[in-house]
């Protein structure tokens, strides 16, 4: 669950928004449950388990402090993250009462989105760091990248 390392505002206020904008039904909902565990398993699959154990300890070390704050941030950005795509249509252009408004600019969400995605990057480094710390060994996983040259036995302009 969501709650277990963020708060519902934490993550509003990451993204600049109000819980008019963006409700707490809406970031109770599964599916942001399960990207959030699906991203700190991705780092390490007992992740979560380290995280809750280490959170049940009376008096935790000072490494064992910064690694469970270093996580809460982390589930704070990955969920802000996942939120970014849909930020056009719950954050409002114009917003009013009568005697008070607000207005937005024409793009206000590419520095937001681009805030949000530099701090999980940060965060998600930190993070694995601070694992590593407390005593869990990480294995990075790498993703290949496939880079393909091909010559064609024509010409592509002339077809020859």
């Amino acid at each position: 669950m969501i709650t277990d390392y963020t708060t519902y505002d934490d993550i509003r206020a990451a993204l600049g928004v109000e819980s008019e904008e963006i409700s707490d039904t809406t970031l109770g909902l599964t599916l942001y449950s399960s990207y959030l565990d699906g991203e700190l398993e991705d780092i390490d699959f007992t992740l979560p388990t380290v995280y809750h154990d280490t959170k049940d300890l009376l008096t935790p070390t000072d490494v064992e402090e910064r690694f469970m704050k270093t996580c809460e941030l982390f589930a704070t950005f990955a969920v802000a993250k996942q939120l970014c795509a849909a930020m056009p249509l719950f954050a409002p252009r114009k917003q009013t009462d009568g005697k008070a408004a607000v207005e937005r600019f024409d793009n206000p969400y590419r520095d937001t989105v681009k805030m949000v995605n530099e701090q999980y990057a940060t965060l998600r480094a930190r993070l694995i760091l601070a694992l590593a710390a407390v005593g869990t060994s990480v294995v990075a996983s790498v993703t290949p990248t496939y880079v393909l040259v091909s010559n064609p036995s024509y010409d592509p302009v002339t077809g020859v």
